[in-house]
């Protein structure tokens, strides 16, 4: 554009992307010139405009943390006032039995305690929040400032999932990219690190080195009713994580997406179709959408049927998974319009007691906001009509608690089970005599 700016042609599927100022597109044009310039590309014009929109994005703290990597980047006159006015925004976070020195972050909400305005059973930030205090944590390192970057590395490490990563894909990029920047600045040849784990009587000792600084070191927890007492000695920087899951029933109804579905069988219930239509709960609408659906145990969805769906407008691409058992469906940007698909499925072999399928539908920008339901056949089988030849039946069953095949039985009488057992235990002791 003749501004500077990058127009935006299309959707925007992540819209945090667009920060505060989504009508000028400066969040999404400061993220196009941090590409340019760590490919040695620079465009004078477009630096200009992010310079001189700089009083509109005051307030905004993803823009901010995107234009002052940007600037920096690209060694800026105004690199300095707009690091200031992000720090302006930054959040510090009080000492206490985690972060003995604090730690410090950046949100792109104000205010509001958000661990109870979420679907999940254990608090995440926004990953917007974790991508902004990633780029605040970039721009430290540019100019080498690791007594900055310290308190910012020690709240984002504090936001990795048990696998390492984060949120949603695009800021553990991000924030796997700052870190590693981190790393890089902090390395010390001689670093000798040994961090001690005391749980109740048993204890372990890890020790890194620069030989095995990027090897990932574990420990189990053999006692999980006791505390777990970490302490580290020596010189030089390690992380050390302690991850536990547990299971609970979803106790939520402030879903922010809705699903109808319809299931019916055909074919005498060898083949199964699927009708799903799904929409947005809350105002506008979400950033791409996916929906995970599991097939029902014994079926496999059908790869060819179920492949078209990438004719339906809305949807943008088919995944299927664990041998077409499970499919992700991406879902263009979702409003309260519903977009409606179908899915088929071939049973494979009979199951019996048959369980619930889940779906799942989520914002791939914002994992956090998802929605859970399930679906079952109405009538399930039981083992019986599953499996006629493995099921005892008959007459013989009965009388001696043994199974049949194909109606036809060996049965064993109690005179003839007391009568085969005196004849193994005389067996075994002629055997015994003769050794």
């Amino acid at each position: 554009m003749e501004s500077g700016a990058f127009a935006e042609h299309g959707e925007v599927y992540h819209k945090d992307m667009q920060g505060g100022a989504s009508e000028g597109g400066i969040g999404l044009s400061a993220y196009v010139i941090i590409a340019l310039l760590e490919n040695g590309v620079r465009n004078d014009q477009a630096i200009k405009f992010l310079e001189n929109s700089l009083g509109d994005i005051r307030n905004d703290a993803y823009s901010l943390a995107v234009v002052s990597y940007a600037l920096r980047l690209a060694n800026s006159d105004k690199k300095n006032e707009t690091l200031q006015a992000l720090e302006a925004l930054q959040i510090s976070d009080a000492a206490d039995i985690i972060f003995l020195d604090g730690s410090v972050h950046w949100s792109s909400v104000k205010g509001g305690d958000r661990s109870k305005d979420t679907t999940q059973y254990f608090y995440q930030p926004r990953p917007v929040d974790v991508e902004t205090t990633a780029y605040a944590l970039l721009t430290y390192m540019l100019d080498g400032n690791t007594e900055k970057g310290l308190p910012v590395v020690r709240w984002l490490t504090a936001q990795r999932n048990a696998n390492g990563g984060f949120s949603s894909t695009q800021d553990t990029v991000i924030a796997l990219q700052a870190l590693g920047s981190y790393a890089e600045h902090a390395y010390a040849a001689d670093s000798n690190v040994t961090v001690s784990v005391v749980n109740g009587a048993d204890n372990h000792a890890f020790t890194v080195t620069p030989a095995n600084s990027i090897v990932l070191q574990s420990y189990e927890i053999p006692n999980i009713d006791t505390d777990v007492v970490l302490q580290a000695s020596g010189k030089g920087i390690a992380f050390a994580q302690v991850s536990y899951s547990y299971y609970r029933n979803s106790v939520r109804d402030d879903s922010p997406f809705f699903c109808t579905k319809d299931l019916k069988e055909l074919r005498g219930g060898n083949r199964l179709e699927l009708d799903l239509c799904c929409n947005y709960t809350r105002s506008g609408k979400s950033n791409m959408a996916v929906a995970e659906i599991e097939a029902l145990t014994g079926y496999k969805f059908d790869e060819e049927e179920v492949g078209q769906l990438t004719n339906v407008p809305d949807v943008q691409r088919v995944e299927f998974v664990k041998d077409d058992t499970l499919i992700n469906v991406y879902l263009k940007p979702l409003g309260s319009t519903p977009v409606c698909f179908s899915l088929f499925s071939d049973q494979q072999f009979y199951v019996a007691d048959q369980k619930a399928a889940q779906i799942t539908v989520l914002d791939y920008y914002n994992p956090d906001e998802q929605m859970k339901t399930s679906y079952l056949l109405k009538q399930t089988h039981s083992l019986q009509d599953s499996c006629t030849d493995c099921w005892p039946t008959g007459e013989a069953f009965a009388l001696t608690g043994q199974p049949t095949s194909h109606g036809t039985s060996t049965s064993i009488s109690p005179t003839s089970q007391t009568e085969t057992g005196m004849l193994a235990v005389f067996i075994l002791l002629l055997w015994r005599l003769l050794l």
